[in-house]
């Protein structure tokens, strides 16, 4: 579905020159939950802002359905729900409000668009709130609305950059498991997070990113198989470069990147 072939971006930062926020990355992504996991300034946002099309890669090839992203990005587009950790909203809107309006960017007919409205009001729960501005909201209510607005369009492509940052306990299971709710046949759901439970309870797969490489790409109950999740991610990003290759070869990782860089960009 979503194949990357050697995928590279570069950064110029001021105290240390070239940076390599993304270095060499290759994957082939099917429909499922896709954990990507790494520590602050390993490359994620970089790569889920390539596979995104608001990035360029410097080489190498984003391929979805068959179509490269440099050549066509609108054939990505058209398919992508993207939620940021940056993502704003009208803060004058109420909830019905902002879906109405960011339905009608789609080519929906009016009584499609109020379907979905409706199943995504029951799906995330927003009916104690939707008539609400937005300026009013919790940080929970405006994250499961924004997730609402992101799914709006079915998109067979939903990538999630830490979409659970600044929530409390509660608010973060509501929107793991709203997440989990989102899976349908042929949809890709891909979830940047820090936290471990997430990747545990939801994903097929998970990435571990160490300095923009990908240093493990297999289920979760692979990597942890000889203690805890949490434990062996660790161990991935806080070994050498020559000790990771031997974890992951012990693991039955495919492909192992060795071979030592600068840190990447976030």
């Amino acid at each position: 579905m979503l194949a990357l072939d050697q995928v590279c971006k570069s950064f110029y930062d001021p105290g240390r020159g070239e940076v390599k926020a993304v270095d060499g990355i290759s994957a082939n992504l099917e429909p499922g939950v896709v954990a990507l996991v790494g520590a602050n300034g390993a490359g994620k946002s970089t790569l889920l802002r390539l596979l995104a099309t608001l990035l360029v890669p410097d080489s190498g090839r984003i391929v979805m359905g068959g179509v490269d992203t440099r050549r066509d990005p609108g054939a990505l587009r058209a398919r992508l729900g993207y939620l940021s950790t940056t993502t704003r909203l009208y803060p004058r809107f109420s909830g019905v409000e902002l879906l109405r309006y960011a339905g009608g960017f789609f080519p929906l007919a009016p009584a499609e668009l109020e379907r979905r409205i409706t199943a995504m009001v029951e799906t995330f729960r927003l009916g104690d709130f939707l008539d609400q501005r937005i300026a009013g909201l919790s940080t929970g209510q405006l994250q499961r609305l924004n997730l609402a607005r992101t799914l709006l369009p079915d998109p067979d492509l939903l990538i999630l950059d830490e979409p659970t940052t600044g929530l409390d306990l509660p608010s973060a299971h509501a929107l793991v498991e709203a997440v989990r709710a989102a899976r349908r046949p042929g949809r890709l759901i891909i979830l940047a997070t820090h936290l471990v439970p997430e990747v545990e309870r939801s994903a097929d797969r998970l990435l571990v990113l160490r300095r923009g490489r990908l240093v493990y790409d297999g289920h979760p109950s692979r990597l942890g198989s000889g203690g805890t999740l949490e434990a062996a991610i660790l161990g991935l990003l806080q070994d050498s470069d020559a000790a990771t290759s031997e974890r992951m070869v012990a693991a039955g990782v495919h492909r192992a990147v060795g071979g030592d860089g600068p840190e990447a960009g976030a």
